[in-house]
């Protein structure tokens, strides 16, 4: 009978609702907030970046920084660039990452805080610059010509930082001066808290990027599958192209002749599992 009533009682347990384990901190005030993260600065630790655009008012956008207690540390604002949105609540539509790798050490070999900001063209929405601004508002480096402003750090070793943009003329790699840390909790994002998990479907570059001809889409199909779709999107995220692939040559050969200048975006989908997103660029 006890065995009874104990195992009548654990089903219980496991059949009655859970409580919600999850607590509100802290809500930042303010309207037009379009990115907030937690950044890991070399010197000072880790802060929230708090991102508040202003939607083309005649305010600059600004970010915000805070310690870890909710008070605030400092700020950068950004300078307004003739020709180029700066403004992170439009660009924030446009499915861009606008602000990336604070750092007190990356960039230069002072201690001031220093972010990448990147501007969209007024004219390409495809192309911008990427501006590396730091605390005073002042405009440390820029990098030109980059097309969907994506500008990326890798990590070559625990000293050696590096960092490339895709450009019309091909992708450009960059030494930067200083270091990153690199949090061991987030899988090596560098310079972030995130504790998000990659996916492992990772779809490789196409060769060439950009391309004015031919390109090579290559994949990988997951264990035991032997079919896929590969699905092209234009850069207003309308479906362009499909193709079905099996695991017989691991890529295909575009002939992009057909397509139009710009930015597009394919994934691979394979029993219903969508694969992350790879970015093509065609010139002409």
């Amino acid at each position: 009978m006890k065995n009874y009533i104990l195992s009548l009682g654990l089903v219980l347990s496991f059949l009655a609702p859970a409580k919600g384990q999850m607590t509100l901190d802290n809500t930042f005030s303010g309207t037009q907030i379009c990115q907030i993260e937690v950044v890991n600065l070399s010197l000072s630790g880790k802060k929230f970046s708090v991102v508040r655009g202003q939607s083309h008012s005649s305010s600059p956008d600004t970010i915000f920084y805070y310690n870890m207690d909710y008070s605030f540390w400092k700020k950068i604002i950004c300078p307004s660039v003739p020709g180029f949105f700066g403004d992170f609540y439009y660009s924030s539509y446009l499915n861009a990452n606008y602000v990336s790798y604070a750092s007190e050490t990356l960039f230069n070999t002072d201690s001031l805080l220093e972010v990448a900001v990147s501007y969209t063209d007024s004219t390409n929405p495809l192309m911008g610059k990427v501006l590396i601004i730091n605390e005073n508002g002042l405009i440390v480096d820029s990098i030109p010509n980059v097309y969907d402003c994506e500008f990326i750090v890798h990590s070559i070793n625990s000293t050696t930082f590096k960092a490339t943009v895709l450009t019309p003329t091909g992708p450009k790699v960059y030494s930067l001066p200083g270091t990153l840390p690199c949090d061991p909790c987030s899988s090596g994002t560098l310079g972030l808290a995130k504790t998000e998990e990659k996916p492992t479907n990772i779809l490789p570059n196409p060769i060439p990027n950009p391309s004015k001809n031919e390109v090579k889409l290559s994949f990988t199909l997951p264990d035991g599958a032997t079919r896929g779709i590969i699905d092209l999107y234009s850069s207003t995220g309308q479906k362009v192209k499909s193709f079905t692939v099996d695991n017989r040559f691991g890529f295909i050969m575009l002939d992009n002749t057909q397509l139009q200048a710009g930015m597009y975006y394919y994934n691979l989908t394979v029993n219903g599992e969508v694969s992350s997103t790879q970015k093509m660029v065609v010139i002409k």
